[in-house]
């Protein structure tokens, strides 16, 4: 997947931030994301921590839902921010 797919990909879930499944998440950063950053790192379980850049963001697994809380979805978007992958729309 090239950088402008994931941007897509990462514009696809912040418009709806409720619906993201952790697996999702994972496939992202673990296959397409963090190839792109040296020092990418992903450790932890049940509580996930990514390294993506200078960016460190915690992502629960969940229990019982398959379906991230809204709130690590906007830090992952965040993070995503920051690193230069996905620019927030105005108005958000």
């Amino acid at each position: 997947m090239d950088k402008e797919r994931i941007q897509t990909k990462i514009r696809d879930i912040a418009q709806s931030p409720k619906n993201v499944r952790f697996s999702e998440l994972e496939k992202l950063l673990d296959n397409h994301i963090g190839p792109l950053f040296p020092n990418y790192n992903h450790h932890g379980s049940p509580h996930h921590a990514f390294t993506v850049g200078d960016q460190t963001f915690n992502i629960p697994e969940p229990k019982g839902s398959s379906f991230v809380k809204k709130v690590y979805v906007i830090k992952f978007l965040e993070a995503m921010e920051a690193v230069g992958l996905y620019e927030q729309e105005e108005g958000k």
